[in-house]
């Protein structure tokens, strides 16, 4: 469950972002992709991942409303573009903390550089 993040937090955040002029939701997802450690994937990029992520935020802004819907569809999405550590790939459900992890980042994100990853990968 993503606690302590609203959707009018997170919704304020991606409009902010994507308004006329805005630098859209990519770059701080981006960020929020390498702070929890994506840089270690080498395909796709952070910033490929992120231009796919932001569909799934746009859709939950503006259509379904729902924290726990875009955090399932993020944690499907780094689970289907992760890395394939043994051949086979884990359920869905074992990637919800870095999908709130990374949604906690973007909401928070200051538009700072990176520090260390964390190690979700």
């Amino acid at each position: 469950m993503v606690h302590a993040l609203s959707f009018t937090r997170l919704r304020q955040r991606y409009l902010e972002d994507s308004c006329p002029g805005g630098p859209g939701g990519t770059p701080a997802l981006t960020r929020a992709l390498e702070h929890i450690g994506w840089q270690a994937v080498r395909d796709p990029s952070p910033e490929e991942l992120a231009q796919h992520l932001v569909l799934l935020l746009d859709a939950c802004v503006h259509e379904h409303r729902d924290l726990m819907v875009l955090t399932d569809g993020i944690a499907m999405a780094l689970r289907d573009t992760g890395p394939l550590l043994d051949g086979g790939l884990p359920p869905a459900q074992a990637y919800i903390p870095a999908a709130e992890e990374l949604l906690h980042r973007y909401v928070a994100d200051d538009g700072a550089p990176r520090q260390a990853p964390l190690a979700f990968f």
